[in-house]
């Protein structure tokens, strides 16, 4: 029979509130794409209501007064509760400035979010490009706090991707950066070094040192025979790792092993294909992660997307294990922000069988999508030749609320 368990819905992690006045076009647009990026697939494998973004622009109590009230962290019990974080958008545009100036309820309104500034509310007020905020009410409300990068809403990603950062910071409790670790063959083929500018890991550095990811991202080589790995081991949950895959760096013994060493540390990783001749035959450790391709035509883009995408899983590992301390009430064993392969299966059985030699089930959650037919039957294979062959459940969000919140005892 299955064990049923009382499914108790995981509180939401994340709430993002973009502000503007109304006559800001600039805000609604701002708006649509922090919505469309925190719904795209970078967030989507979440439990449902692990991220939202809200819209504060028309008028709650009348038109043309100030918007509805935020919900944030310490406002107490009550329906819906309060996320575990919140960020605040808030777009510094002419209408807003001369609200604020003109009607002291908007300008109210702009002091609470000014000083809920706190361990668990991120507030990020981003400039609309031409408005003067000089000896303005608004300036003197937000001028203290520090500002999206100026050029954020004219530039494709540099919006979302600060958001990400500033709440990704926030979520890991201290202002030091996360080490990205950028991980890349010593060795070259064909045309890999005729970039202007150098190696492709020498512009993955320059891209960050010459970008407000400096202040995120502490980027440090992995080179052979230094003790990285018990460096990464150390520090997983404040480390990322970035793949330079060019042509031989699949079959590298060292590039293997910092893939390895990352994955069961379930450190976030990105893939950076750029292959010119091919790989004669790849390696299995590599797959199962976010790739972004090189294009020769726009390599610092390309740089920069993988860069931003590295910033998603930063964050979402830090939304995953917040929502997990809820998700295991419901009697979960594993719970890893990526889905499991034998890279990381083999390695968690050893030590789930000698950490609970009598157990005798196996139920994990990760997040979305779910491992296809295929997968799933060579993780069950070693969980079967681990011992687990009676009592085997994988799932994910999705797929867990679809069945009820049942836990199958086989």
């Amino acid at each position: 029979m299955p064990l049923r368990l009382k499914v108790v819905p995981a509180p939401p992690i994340l709430d993002v509130y973009v502000v503007w006045h109304p006559d800001d076009e600039a805000g609604a647009r701002a708006f649509e794409r922090i919505h469309t990026h925190f719904h795209s697939d970078a967030y989507s494998g979440l439990a449902g209501g692990a991220v939202e973004v809200y819209a504060r622009s028309l008028g709650w109590s009348a038109p043309g007064a100030p918007p509805r009230p935020l919900l944030l962290p310490g406002s107490g019990a009550g329906t819906p509760r309060p996320a575990h974080l919140s960020a605040i958008v808030p777009v510094l545009g002419a209408g807003l400035r001369d609200a604020a100036q003109h009607d002291p309820p908007w300008a109210d309104y702009l002091r609470v979010i000014a000083g809920s500034d706190s361990d668990t509310i991120v507030v990020l007020p981003v400039a609309v490009p031409g408005v003067n905020l000089t000896d303005s009410v608004l300036q003197s409300v937000v001028g203290a706090i520090q500002r999206l990068p100026s050029d954020a809403l004219a530039n494709v990603g540099l919006l979302e991707r600060s958001v990400a950062q500033a709440v990704a910071q926030k979520a890991a409790g201290s202002t030091a950066p996360v080490r990205v670790f950028i991980s890349h063959a010593k060795h070259f083929s064909g045309n890999e070094t005729d970039l202007p500018g150098g190696p492709l890991y020498e512009h993955v550095r320059s891209v960050i040192a010459g970008t407000h990811l400096a202040e995120f991202f502490d980027a440090h080589d992995l080179l052979p025979g230094t003790d990285w790995a018990a460096e990464l081991e150390a520090s997983a949950g404040n480390s990322a790792l970035l793949m330079v895959r060019t042509d031989r760096y699949a079959s590298r013994e060292w590039t293997q092993r910092e893939v390895l060493v990352a994955k069961q540390n379930d450190v976030p990783i990105v893939g950076l294909i750029a292959l010119t001749e091919g790989e004669s035959r790849g390696s299995f450790l590599m797959d199962h992660v976010p790739t972004v391709p090189l294009s020769h035509d726009a390599v610092t883009a390309s740089v920069a997307a993988s860069l931003n995408r590295l910033v998603d899983e930063v964050l979402k590992r830090a939304l995953w294990e917040a929502q997990s301390i809820y998700i295991q009430e419901e009697g979960f064993d594993w719970t890893p922000v990526h889905a499991p392969e034998p890279t990381t299966a083999v390695d968690w059985l050893s030590r789930h069988q000698s950490d609970h030699p009598d157990d005798d089930h196996l139920w994990i959650i990760h997040p979305d999508p779910p491992l296809g037919p295929a997968e799933r039957a060579v993780i069950d294979d070693l969980c079967q030749l681990a011992g687990f062959d009676t009592r085997v459940d994988i799932l994910t969000p999705r797929t867990f609320a679809a069945r009820g919140g049942v836990l199958d005892e086989r």
